[in-house]
């Protein structure tokens, strides 16, 4: 068994180790040929080479599809369980789901104003370990600061209300009350958790959360007067507040 921590930059690996002239890898030993994309890799975990067995289940009956030495008629180096880092898949660049509110640009002091985000989880490919892969991004917690000072970190990515099936200014899981008027920036961070696999493979969890930006909103918040009027502006332009 070998120990590997090794930061791989672009161009060729070969490493080998318990292989003597004649040798090959059936024979208990462990020898990698790789050629990385550009993106590079950071490849951390243990090696295991030959019939020494594998942490992976049922690896032994597996055929696998995917090589990092595809050699025939030499076997495919397998049963390589490594431990992949969000650093390694740096490379792979997700569209982040967007900010949005209700009402848009706008907002009335002591009323509700609600926020909320579209996109979902999101599949990028491309070279990884020196082999085509996928990383799966899969949004888990949305963050929002409402430019007063206040936060709200919420499990959810909100709602129009409509949606929710509430009226207007209606209280949601991720609104927001602007107490004094004025003008605010509202950020949203949205957090991440990933997952990659190796060609058709399955899919393997990434350890760690990934908080990436969202785009910035601006409101404009302002107080309103509420009175009862007997026809609408239209009908009535002379009625009080038209």
């Amino acid at each position: 068994m070998l120990t590997l921590a090794l930061v791989l930059l672009a161009g060729s690996l070969e490493l080998s180790s318990g292989c003597d002239n004649g040798m090959s890898s059936t024979d208990g030993c462990t020898s990698i040929v790789s050629t990385l994309g550009e993106d590079g890799a950071t490849l951390e975990g243990l090696i295991q080479g030959g019939d020494s067995g594998s942490q992976l289940p049922d690896a032994a009956e597996a055929v696998p599809d995917y090589c990092l030495v595809p050699e025939p008629p030499e076997p495919c180096l397998r049963n390589i369980p490594t431990t992949v880092t969000l650093s390694d898949v740096a490379a792979f660049r997700p569209d982040v789901g967007s900010n949005a509110m209700q009402p848009n640009g706008w907002a009335v002091v002591g009323l509700d104003t609600n926020f909320l985000s579209r996109g979902g989880a999101d599949v990028v490919a491309g070279t990884l370990l020196g082999g085509p892969a996928e990383v799966r991004f899969t949004p888990v917690a949305w963050t929002w600061s409402y430019g007063d000072g206040a936060t709200r970190r919420a499990t959810t990515a909100g709602g129009l209300w409509a949606e929710l099936g509430i009226p207007e200014f209606d209280a949601t899981p991720t609104s927001h009350v602007y107490a004094a008027k004025g003008t605010y920036t509202i950020t949203l961070t949205i957090d991440y958790v990933a997952e990659y696999r190796l060609g058709s493979g399955a899919w393997v969890p990434i350890a760690g959360v990934l908080s990436l930006p969202s785009n910035p909103l601006t409101v404009t918040v302002g107080s309103a007067k509420t009175v009862l009027v007997e026809n609408d502006c239209r009908v009535n332009p002379s009625g009080p507040g038209c």
